[in-house]
């Protein structure tokens, strides 16, 4: 029980792009591998489906494991294109969100 506990804490965690940036790049990959669950170094639909129907289940909104969200997140995190994520990937995406600057807010013109 303690381990699909900490599944469903990954799985949110990489769920969304921004959670995913906020997360520590020092952790080790941990966070990476428990979501990979055949351990082969990427994040195919299937372990991100299942990561994101853990979050949808969470936070009692299954609109976020539609396949429209899954693969639109796929999509944006997937820079060679080959349909998977890989750890370099997650990690540009990472730094991408980092270092992204602050929305301005709108002046007052009146």
């Amino acid at each position: 029980m303690k381990k699909s506990t900490m599944i469903a804490a990954a799985a949110a965690a990489l769920a969304m792009p921004a959670f995913a940036a906020a997360q520590p790049p020092q952790d080790n990959g941990r966070l990476f591998a428990m979501i990979d669950t055949n351990g082969d170094g990427k994040l195919d639909k299937a372990e991100v489906t299942k990561m994101a129907e853990m979050r949808a289940q969470r936070q009692g909104d299954p609109s976020l494991a539609s396949p429209e969200k899954v693969d639109a997140f796929i999509k944006h995190v997937d820079a060679n294109g080959d349909g998977v994520i890989d750890k370099k990937e997650i990690e540009t995406m990472r730094k991408a969100r980092a270092s992204a600057p602050p929305a301005e807010e709108p002046s007052d013109t009146n």
